[in-house]
């Protein structure tokens, strides 16, 4: 047995991806150099069905997701959290230790990009993976602070780094221009480009300089729509300059700092090209990105299963993807076609094969094939992943401290008409309403807990997002008694009418019985227009655990209210 088979074995049953020599592009298979820049979704757990593709070199890697939260809901509580958390972390862990263990059994032994969408918010896919709670980039802009911005993104790329990741699709370069937009919203550091910009390459260097990728997304910006391209295509219109500026602009700062990779949208922008997407444009991935912009790194389309694109088969999206110049190709089946997923890497690589030699005017080069796989590979030597591959899911990321800092420094009293910071000291008994998902259920509790140490009577219930008739009559018990109730609202892609509904109610409740109310806006800023009756509110951006004990801390006069607003609130009155 030869050194190298030895290497193998040891990898093998070791688990760890170890040191391997860094092939050339142009010494793999077309059909390897193919998987090379195929990268599917698979869910934690549900991974066995791509041993064979990665065994095979089908795959370039994987962005890793999970079912829960996306195909099922599992029911968590206060209580039960923390143990479900572990569990995932622990499924999430022995998912990367396979996948690495079957990169080490393939012909080239090439390690592979194994990517998070690790973002605050909305965005709660990787709190079911078991990973740490990111705050959203709208809070970390709330602090206008670089160093605030630097510290959280540098403990991703630590959290990522320690349970085996290297990429991350972001930071969201978006400039969320249009209030009502249904995805972006609060995965955006704001709603002017130049400040979007700064922040994102601030993002950018604290990612790669800790050892993972960013990928920069959408480009050229998914912050104008009003459709979710999740379902379907939206069509962003605006002339030509004024999308320079508002939007593409925001994207400069990055490329200028080196970032490794840039993730393209499923968007329509007429003034850039009338008939297809950013993710099927030459005319914007080539002329504009590579040629005007001058990036030299890995463009990655967004997921080709997302409705705006996946109507079209399979070979198809390959097609269109390369030509159009993109190098990674997200390409998964819809979430509950996942078994449809695993046959997809070898679906690509047939299409290719024949397209290639097919004689066809419009037919692929392996030119093209090879340059992209050339950049995956540039790609994986610049992260180390040829080096070997160790995880420690126990390393100390500094994550806890960036995020209570990040907290402190951006959650936002956005007005204060009742001079009730601090809370005067004839409020004892405080009711807090919480409008939160299962997944958010024991951050928001930190709110009540922290007056309760604080000397407060305090009590929190906490209601589903599209509340019912009983649901208000469970806040109207809770307000008995109460002096102040802080109504903690959730906003997710768009307003919830129920949730509205009882909300004006408890308010309306609150005047009637004389006592005074806070509105904490959880999730979405945005929502605070649809209050005006409102006369203190706070902005939280994301409901995490040290957002909810700073908006305490800030009520009892504990910590100065530090944040500023990001964005500009619409006016719903018209």
């Amino acid at each position: 047995m030869n050194k190298l088979s030895l290497l193998a074995v040891f990898c093998f049953f070791s688990g760890v991806l170890c040191a391997a020599p860094v092939p050339r592009a142009d010494e793999l298979s077309l059909r390897e150099q193919v998987g090379q820049t195929i990268v599917p979704r698979v869910f934690i757990g549900k991974h066995r069905g791509f041993k064979k593709a990665v065994q095979r070199g089908e795959v370039g890697g994987f962005i890793l997701k999970t079912t829960d939260g996306l195909l099922t809901r599992p029911v968590l509580n206060p209580l039960t959290q923390k143990q479900y958390f572990e569990r995932q972390r622990k499924l999430l862990l022995k998912t990367i230790s396979d996948l690495n263990k079957w990169a080490a059994k393939s012909l080239h032994q090439i390690p592979l990009i194994l990517a998070f969408d690790y973002e605050g918010g909305t965005v709660t896919s990787p709190m079911y993976m078991g990973l740490k709670q990111m705050p959203s980039n709208m809070l970390l802009a709330a602090s206008g602070r670089d160093d605030i911005v630097a510290d959280m993104y540098a403990a991703q790329a630590r959290e990522i780094k320690a349970v085996g990741g290297n990429v991350s699709f972001g930071p969201a370069t978006d400039v969320n221009s249009n209030p009502l937009n249904p995805i972006i919203q609060t995965r955006s550091f704001g709603d002017n480009a130049a400040a979007v910009g700064h922040n994102a390459a601030v993002a950018v260097r604290a990612l790669q300089s800790n050892g993972v990728a960013a990928f920069n997304k959408h480009f050229p910006g998914h912050g104008d729509t009003s459709v979710d391209s999740h379902r379907e295509m939206p069509v962003t219109a605006l002339p030509d300059d004024e999308l320079w500026q508002k939007h593409v602009s925001a994207f400069v700062p990055s490329v200028d700092a080196g970032t490794y990779g840039i993730m393209d949208s499923h968007v329509v922008y007429p003034a850039l090209d009338e008939d297809n997407p950013a993710s099927f444009s030459a005319k914007i991935l080539r002329n504009l990105l590579r040629g005007k912009m001058g990036f030299d790194g890995v463009v990655a389309t967004d997921g080709l299963d997302m409705g705006a694109v996946n109507s079209v088969g399979v070979e198809d999206m390959v097609r269109r993807a390369y030509q159009a110049g993109n190098d990674m190709l997200l390409l998964s089946a819809p979430a509950e076609k996942m078994k449809d997923s695993y046959k997809y890497p070898r679906r690509a690589a047939d299409f290719v094969e024949k397209n290639v030699f097919s004689g066809a005017d419009d037919a692929l080069t392996p030119e093209e094939i090879r340059t992209s796989a050339e950049r995956i590979l540039a790609l994986k030597q610049k992260l180390g992943l040829f080096d070997g591959v160790t995880t420690d899911p126990s390393a100390e990321t500094g994550f806890a401290a960036a995020a209570r800092r990040a907290a402190e420094a951006g959650v936002t009293l956005v007005r204060d008409e009742q001079n009730l910071v601090p809370l005067p000291a004839e409020i004892k008994e405080v009711c807090a309403v919480m409008f939160a998902d299962d997944i958010f259920s024991g951050q928001v509790t930190a709110f009540g807990e922290y007056l309760t140490a604080r000397g407060k009577t305090s009590r929190t219930v906490i209601l589903p997002v599209s509340p019912s008739s009983e649901d208000l009559k469970t806040a109207g018990e809770c307000m008995l008694g109460a002096h102040l109730v802080a109504v903690g609202t959730s906003r997710g892609s768009a307003m919830n009418a129920a949730q509205l509904s009882v909300v004006q109610e408890l308010f309306r409740a609150a005047e009637v019985s004389d006592k005074k109310a806070v509105l904490i806006s959880l999730l979405n800023p945005y929502e605070i227009s649809f209050y005006p009756q409102a006369r203190t509110v706070l902005a939280l951006y994301g409901p995490t655990e040290d957002s909810a004990r700073t908006a305490a801390k800030i009520l009892m006069g504990d910590l100065p209210a530090q944040g500023k607003l990001p964005v500009t609130l619409p006016d719903v009155s018209r």
